[in-house]
């Protein structure tokens, strides 16, 4: 939907530029081939006392390779929350590098992710002795919150660590690097880092891109058993729509169903094999890890058409296949995202949103029910709270150029939610790829409007019509020997 249009700011500024004091210091990162810069950039982790401990930024700048660039570089927000934006720099190149001819790329650990004074503790593995069953799950994950903060604390004050503590030190960084406005790339988490500098230094900004969109009114974790639920019911219509999918498994939905009951009535213990290292160990299986697979694989498309018989194999006993998928990403996600961080955004920012009557809901949305918030709720009981701005849930106003992509399958932050965002933005483009999941800006020709958009900071001729091209990958379908009658049916052809 076209919000509105308008010229972009896409001239040189000319304005009185502030001087630059960061310190950039050639450097290697993983990833990216050149030499790149880093620095550290000082900040008072208490920013309104501005006394006691600092935080050094981890910062890395990947230089534009002309040797007249423009003075508006683009920085990355990145996800989670607790995602570090320097383990980003290869994707980022990636997707960005045709823009990095003429704009510098800025990665900003966040304060709290990378080694911007990382705050992280490991989380108990789903299938950790006691974790299939909910009473000692709960104690566990009390027991293991309340240990993570203890450790923390000797660090970090742990209510330091918000979002719109957070933007203050990039607008920090912006000053140090000596540059007027910025161009904003968020996904995830960072479309609601990036919306709340936007909120907060709007003069400083020269456009925009959000991805995945959490929108400021949304409470994370909250509207993700509905957002999912939808995906996981998107897929089984699908899959019934499907010729072969509905063939060859023609009792999806009731197998997944009984699959559930079951381990909800008595978690299993069985044997998976590692994809990787092809060695096999015996794991406690409950509903909650299987519909915890579920979500994860449907983040990405082409993991959800496989979904089909890898639901149906775990019917059937075996669970490799699924959990083998759920490794591809699951585990990916969780090593790279600081959970202390994370608590320390969401316990204030989110939990206090939560009702009593709003959690009773979540048992009725199937099939993940309360599974996500529950566990937040848990940990945040124990976890020190920051301070939320009183503005901080309300729409972005603002005449910047916007561009926001949205996947019409993502199970977390579907479009519903980027349309919330517009209604502050006078300057937007909200563009949907039909068949995309959680992040769309990589997929087809996503890269080549975002580079459009970003040169001109215009949303004007910006068509997103090629978003629509790619189809839903197709289901996976079992191998199976041919019968005879196919066989020589080939042969008489």
């Amino acid at each position: 939907m076209l919000v509105g249009c308008g010229a972009g700011d896409s001239a040189p500024n000319t304005a009185a530029m502030p001087k630059a004091t960061l310190d950039l210091k050639s450097c290697r990162v993983k990833g990216v081939d050149s030499e790149v810069k880093c620095a550290k950039l000082d900040v008072f982790e208490n920013r309104e006392t501005r006394q006691g401990r600092k935080i050094a930024l981890n910062i890395v700048v990947v230089p534009a390779s002309a040797r007249v660039k423009e003075n508006d570089p683009i920085f990355l927000f990145a996800g989670g929350p607790g995602q570090a934006a320097t383990d980003l720099a290869q994707q980022a190149l990636q997707l960005l590098g045709g823009l990095n001819d003429k704009r510098d790329i800025v990665l900003i650990d966040q304060r709290g992710t990378g080694k911007s004074n990382l705050l992280n503790c490991k989380l108990p593995d789903d299938d950790a002795p006691g974790m299939s069953e909910p009473v000692k799950r709960d104690a566990l994950i009390i027991k293991f919150t309340t240990e993570c903060r203890d450790e923390l604390a000797k660090k970090a004050d742990l209510s330091q660590y918000t979002t719109t503590i957070a933007m203050a030190d990039y607008e920090d960084v912006r000053a140090a690097l000596g540059v007027e406005k910025i161009n904003m790339f968020g996904v995830s988490y960072g479309t609601r880092s990036s919306m709340e500098y936007l909120r907060r230094y709007p003069q400083h900004v020269r456009s925009v891109v959000i991805d995945a969109v959490a929108s400021p009114s949304m409470a994370l974790a909250m509207d993700f058993a509905g957002d999912a639920g939808a995906a996981y019911e998107k897929m089984l219509t699908d899959c019934d729509a499907d010729v072969t999918c509905k063939k060859s498994f023609p009792n999806l939905r009731a197998d997944v169903d009984e699959l559930l009951k079951k381990l909800a009535a008595t978690p299993v213990k069985a044997l998976v094999t590692d994809g990787v290292t092809g060695l096999s160990k015996e794991i406690e299986i409950s509903r909650e890890s299987v519909l915890g697979a579920i979500f994860s694989s449907l983040y990405v498309p082409e993991l959800a058409a496989v979904l089909p018989q890898s639901l149906t194999k775990a019917k059937q006993g075996d669970y490799t296949p699924l959990f083998a998928q759920n490794a591809l990403l699951g585990d990916s996600m969780e090593d790279s995202i600081a959970y202390g961080m994370r608590l320390s955004v969401m316990c204030a920012e989110d939990i206090p949103r939560y009702t009593p009557t709003d959690i009773a809901h979540q048992a009725a949305r199937a099939p993940f029910g309360r599974l996500f918030v529950d566990q937040m709720a848990l940990s945040c009981a124990v976890w020190p709270k920051g301070t939320m701005a009183t503005d901080f849930t309300e729409p972005v106003k603002s005449a910047a150029p916007v561009l926001i992509l949205s996947g019409a399958l993502d199970p977390v932050t579907p479009p519903r939610h980027a349309e919330i965002v517009t209604q502050g933005l006078s300057n937007a483009l909200h563009l949907i790829a039909p068949n995309g999941g959680h992040g769309v800006a990589s997929r087809g020709c996503a890269p080549k409007l975002i580079k459009k958009f970003f040169e001109t900071a215009n949303v004007a001729g910006i068509d997103g019509e090629c978003l629509k091209k790619p189809p839903r990958p197709i289901f996976y379908e079992p191998l199976r020997e041919k019968s005879k009658a196919e066989k020589m049916g080939k042969r008489n052809d």
